[in-house]
């Protein structure tokens, strides 16, 4: 037999509790309420103790009999010892009450919350772009690209005539290589990132006016753009755009709701200068580039060319756009291509 304990008794017929002095029966395998109106035996078969939150009153059910409400800890956690329960959450709730502990698991909550966020959200985006249909990223690609008309560029002042040059010079090279992803070429004036390249979804490829006066060769354009279509092909930007919003709408992308991703296009602009590409991708690109170089028969160095003057004209003001993105050194870039000597076979 164990201490008595009081506590209030609702009996689920009526919303009035009545005070009730209850005492374990350890030998009878029974718990006794006595009250002014009566007692009532309850078997321990009925009972189950509710789980401890703070200090709140415990409840324990009873089953038919209703359930107890009780401010005694301890007598409630003897009771729950006597049934045989509650010792998994006893020990929770032990280790919950001290700080540090709950500190510790404060910090390996938000630790394994930020590896989720840098690492698990771009393979979880990944892994969905392929649902994402081509018609969808080009449209999103064309709203992207009037963002960007509204917030960065300005129209461009590079002469049709050159404009049509640079675009039958890439068509050239990718009609030579016969694979290259669906593209389009515009011109801009860059405004506040002065000589750049970007790729938008679905192929849109800008050129700034800067970088085309930059430029002292065509084919370091076509280098450029081959770099940008790396980026197209394993659609990076998507990719970006997926991996930044969060679970809810890579969510809504498996589940067939592909419409949403559209409301992103005006995030375009802040995404591409301000968080770019990360490295894994930037690498890619490359890589692309110097694959794309190789069988148009190009030099691979008049990709290195370019971009060691784009990093003087940037200079110590260098952006998170295309080119200058969360990049690998831009020293360890060039060298990739400087050390790469022409193909010839086959040219």
């Amino acid at each position: 037999m164990s201490a008595p304990f009081f506590a209030e008794h609702f009996d689920g017929h009526t919303s009035i509790p009545r005070r009730v002095e209850a005492r374990w029966y350890d030998d009878a395998r029974q718990l006794r309420l006595t009250g002014e109106d009566g007692g009532l035996t309850v078997p321990a078969a009925q009972i189950r103790v509710g789980d401890r939150l703070g200090q709140a009153r415990r409840i324990i059910y009873l089953g038919e009999a209703g359930e107890l409400h009780a401010g005694d800890q301890a007598a409630v956690e003897a009771l729950a010892r006597a049934l045989g329960q509650g010792a998994f959450m006893a020990r929770v709730f032990r280790w919950e009450s001290r700080y540090s502990l709950a500190l510790g698991a404060l910090l390996v909550s938000l630790v394994l919350g930020w590896a989720g966020l840098r690492y698990g959200m771009p393979v979880l985006a990944g892994a969905v772009v392929p649902l994402v249909p081509a018609s969808l990223e080009t449209r999103l690609g064309e709203l992207g690209l009037e963002a960007m008309d509204e917030a960065v560029f300005h129209p461009s002042t590079l002469p049709v005539a050159r404009q049509t040059a640079l675009r039958q010079r890439l068509a050239g090279a990718c009609q030579r290589l016969g694979d290259c992803p669906a593209w389009r070429m515009e011109f801009r004036a860059g405004g506040q990132i002065g000589a750049n390249a970007l790729a938008l979804p679905g192929g849109i490829l800008v050129f700034t006016d800067e970088i085309v006066a930059l430029a002292q060769h065509d084919d370091e354009l076509v280098a450029v753009a081959a770099h940008e279509l790396g980026h197209a092909a394993h659609r990076h930007v998507v990719r970006q755009m997926l991996a930044s919003t969060g679970v809810l709408v890579v969510g809504q992308v498996v589940l067939g709701d592909v419409s949403g991703i559209l409301d992103l296009a005006g995030g375009l602009p802040t995404l591409l200068l301000q968080s770019g590409y990360s490295r894994d991708m930037e690498r890619e690109a490359d890589a692309h580039a110097l694959k794309f170089l190789q069988r148009a028969c190009l030099p691979p160095h008049r990709f290195s060319d370019l971009l060691a003057r784009l990093d003087v004209a940037h200079g110590s003001e260098m952006r998170a756009v295309t080119l200058f993105s969360s990049h690998p050194e831009t020293r360890e870039r060039l060298r990739n291509f400087q050390e790469q000597k022409l193909v010839t076979g086959g040219c």
